[in-house]
């Protein structure tokens, strides 16, 4: 795998590409990921921000514990459905809502239009092989978490919103529709006129989020187009490209947009990194985070119980935080205290691509107790401090108050102004 496809651990650059598996290859609970599926509520994918919250009732009725099936037991995940899981995965983040259900089924003999082949180029049948063998996939209980933690890169689907593309594939439809400058179809990645984040909103005015079920495009029914064989559709098609984005960013994606159609094939790495940080209790702490609310940020209030879907990742260093905060929608540095003894938060310092910043992760769909709210600046703009008491995820193991420590009497002011202290919370 490692020559074929330039995969290598430990900090060094390597790309995941999608690779099926036939349907002889993978587990049954694999083998049909098509779009036939019935969620319990609609996905979230409009939302903005990378990192919202959502009600601690929320995990109840999602799509998540719909597939995950959780019950404060944490459950291995064998090696082969690992590697089914990784495949899956990776080629649910190339295809999407793309996939119609008579192509679903794509191996290399076998490629459609609809199956994202141009960005599985880098294909090959030795892909369980090389992950259990290579990278330790379900026998090396660190293997997942490094897949998480380092630069891998995985190819994504991004489909415009305002056009779609005439039957004979050049015109645009409706006349007079403009896509980017420097944009050519079937060229790789994400035209240099577009804005890279997806935070900002300037790129959604143009694109569907990531993993949003792109619907009302123009003269295009998309219902009908993901139903019908590719071989058989003669009408307009949705305009798309390619491009590659981090490995764990596509999957919080998808946990923060409770996606089901890409949930299905992620569920065996989420399980196992679940498994993995629930492995050992936490020595406890104040950690610190730099993220995206979005209108999420209303929910934080205090005495609110709110949970996180994705994997939020921390550190002990305010300064490592506080440099992600500015480029964020709903900016907010999260303060967590975490009491001796957790379960459900796991330090990764030790293999983490960035070792100096002591990083803590928190499982997924991790529940937090709000309690403080206030704003400071950050280079003029405003931005939130959310105090958090982080407590057990099904809310059924109590940790006592002397379990956890205090917040910092005075913290380093983020925005280089008015120092930031317990006194000033309500200010």
């Amino acid at each position: 795998l490692a020559p074929a496809l330039g995969l290598a651990l430990q900090g060094q650059h390597h790309h995941f590409v999608g690779v099926p598996l036939t349907s002889r290859a993978l587990p049954h609970r694999f083998r049909s990921m098509a779009v036939e599926w019935s969620p319990d509520q609609d996905e979230l994918a409009n939302r903005n921000g990378e990192s919202p919250f959502v009600p601690k009732e929320f995990l109840d009725g999602s799509n998540f514990q719909r597939l995950y099936q959780g019950t404060g037991e944490p459950r291995r995940v064998s090696a082969a459905e690992l590697a089914a899981s990784f495949t899956c995965a990776v080629n649910a983040f190339v295809q999407h809502y793309w996939t119609c259900r008579k192509d679903y089924e794509v191996s290399v003999e076998h490629q459609v239009e609809g199956s994202g082949h141009v960005a599985l180029e880098g294909m090959t049948p030795r892909w369980h092989d090389d992950l259990v063998e290579h990278f330790g996939v379900g026998s090396d209980p660190e293997a997942t978490m490094k897949l998480y933690t380092s630069a891998t890169m995985v190819i994504v689907r991004r489909v415009f919103k305002h056009c779609s593309l005439e039957s004979d594939g050049a015109a645009v439809y409706p006349p007079g529709a403009e896509l980017p400058s420097n944009f050519q179809l079937g060229h790789f990645g994400r035209p240099m006129s577009m804005g890279s984040t997806d935070e900002a909103g300037k790129a959604t005015r143009m694109l569907f989020r990531l993993f949003q079920y792109p619907e009302g495009i123009p003269g295009v029914d998309y219902n009908e187009f993901i139903e019908t064989d590719f071989s058989e559709w003669t009408c307009r098609k949705p305009v798309h490209f390619f491009e590659r984005k981090p490995f764990y960013r596509a999957l919080n994606c998808a946990l923060s947009q409770d996606a089901p159609n890409v949930l299905k094939g992620l569920m065996g790495i989420i399980m196992d990194m679940n498994y993995f940080i629930n492995e050992k209790h936490h020595s406890g702490g104040v950690f610190y985070s730099g993220v995206g609310l979005g209108d999420s940020l209303c929910l934080a209030t205090v005495g609110a119980k709110l949970r996180m879907p994705r994997f939020l990742s921390t550190t002990t260093e305010l300064r490592f935080a506080k440099s992600r905060i500015t480029d964020k929608v709903g900016p907010a540095l999260l303060v967590v205290r975490v009491p001796q003894g957790f379960w459900g938060a796991r330090s990764i310092s030790h293999f983490s691509s960035c070792p100096e910043e002591e990083e803590t992760i928190f499982c997924a769909h991790a529940l937090f107790l709000v309690e403080g709210v206030s704003t400071f600046k950050v280079q003029g703009r405003e931005v939130s401090r959310i105090d958090l008491r982080v407590l057990d995820k099904y809310d059924s193991i109590q940790y006592p108050d002397s379990a956890y420590q205090g917040y910092p009497a005075a913290l380093e002011d983020p925005g280089g102004h008015e120092p930031f202290t317990r006194g000033n919370m309500e200010n």
